[in-house]
């Protein structure tokens, strides 16, 4: 029994799938390989670069 015209219905009755999605890293090689702050993209300004300048603690 559907309750709206959605077409998106049927696929919002499913139960969610039980597997996390990939997790793929940066391409070997490359500047960004074993960041911990890569999210698929390449940063504007790389993060571990301005942070190694960062002081630590207090």
């Amino acid at each position: 029994m559907n309750f709206t015209a959605s077409l998106y219905e049927r696929e919002m009755k499913k139960p969610p799938s039980k597997e996390a999605p990939e997790q793929t890293g940066a391409p070997r090689g490359s500047r960004c390989s074993g960041c911990p702050y890569w999210r698929g993209i390449r940063c504007v300004s790389c993060y571990r670069e301005l942070l190694k300048d960062f002081p630590r603690g207090r």
